[in-house]
């Protein structure tokens, strides 16, 4: 079993299917992390808020992100990945999974909603 990034929506219901696979991005994470740290841009972790309370750790309040700032990292890194795939192995099956993740943020921000990632054990 595979760990991976998924994306939360701050609505049950979003009316489309929010659903990424997010295992290839997460296979990467250190690669992808230093690539967002080199445009200047957050790492995939700062965007992570889970509850870790139902594995036994604290509670924590759940932090929410405006779709927007998800579509400008996620463009830019399949921007920087498509000019040089040679910085991330498996750059193609990286950029499809953050194509999957613009897909729901663009959604989002049509519908007005907040996100944050989970981590799929």
């Amino acid at each position: 079993m595979s760990t991976a990034y998924f994306i939360v929506l701050d609505s049950d219901d979003p009316g489309f299917d929010s659903f990424v696979d997010g295992k290839f991005l997460t296979r990467r994470l250190d690669a992808v992390n230093k690539l967002a740290n080199a445009l200047g841009l957050k790492p995939l972790d700062d965007f992570a808020s889970q509850d870790l309370s139902e594995f036994g750790g604290p509670e924590m309040d759940t932090e929410w992100f405006d779709a927007q700032e998800g579509l400008d990292w996620a463009s830019s890194l399949v921007n920087a990945l498509s000019n040089q795939p040679n910085q991330v192995q498996n750059a193609g099956e990286v950029i499809a999974d953050l194509k999957d993740y613009i897909r729901v943020f663009e959604e989002a921000k049509s519908r007005d909603l907040k996100w944050h990632l989970e981590l799929d054990f």
